[in-house]
């Protein structure tokens, strides 16, 4: 019987398992890369908010705007073809840059729901987050109920975009807070009357006036 001939194993290149590791550890300080600057993008944006950029009218929107906060401090003088308002969510943005908050407070106006982005800067001598300027995040749900009245309730209450249990808000979450607060803010009150029906769209809101 013939002895087949001895056969001897290929030689392992020592490159074959060199290339996989380097891919790998490639892989590995990317995706380190990636979640740091991620990471720093986070902390900067919302522990270290720059300013808002304040909403700004031309002088006919201005005009328009002057307009609408007449007829809503005096409703009374308001003919019936001025008791239908819709105010745009840039007017809101606009009067608050008016008071001058406007690279602090911006308001985003949603179906039935009020959203507004606070940026509250921390005392260096505070506790916790000294020196830094937090963003907070409040949104409210809006709507009018069966009895033709204005509710207004917090859905949620977030800082850096993580949102806050119910508990460390004292229980606000789903709280009416006009009627929580009309029975001692005569103004509210005198808001509150005033308003037939209050409805909240994509980036405007439309307030009838009643009689």
């Amino acid at each position: 019987m013939d002895t087949p001939p001895a056969t001897t194993s290929p030689a392992v290149s020592h490159r074959s398992w060199k290339k996989p590791v380097l891919i790998t550890l490639g892989i590995v300080v990317a995706c380190c890369g990636i979640t740091a600057a991620a990471t720093g993008w986070w902390v900067k944006h919302n522990f270290y908010a720059s300013p808002l950029r304040p909403v700004m009218l031309n002088a006919r929107e201005d005009a328009v705007l002057d307009e609408k906060i007449h007829t809503l401090e005096s409703p009374a003088e308001a003919p019936d073809t001025q008791r239908t308002l819709t105010v745009s969510e840039k007017e809101i943005n606009a009067f608050l840059a008016r008071q001058g908050i406007g690279e602090q407070v911006r308001v985003n106006l949603g179906q039935d729901n009020i959203t507004a982005n606070f940026l509250l800067p921390i005392a260096d001598d505070a506790p916790l987050f000294a020196g830094t300027t937090l963003r907070l995040r409040i949104a409210l749900g809006t709507l009018m109920d069966a009895t033709g009245k204005l509710v207004i309730k917090v859905n949620d209450v977030s800082v850096g975009g993580v949102p806050l249990p119910n508990a460390w808000l004292g229980d606000i979450k789903g709280v009416d807070l006009v009627a929580n607060q009309i029975g001692s803010d005569p103004a509210l009150q005198r808001f509150a009357a005033g308003i037939k029906a209050f409805t909240v769209g994509d980036e405007s809101l439309q307030i009838v006036l009643n009689e």
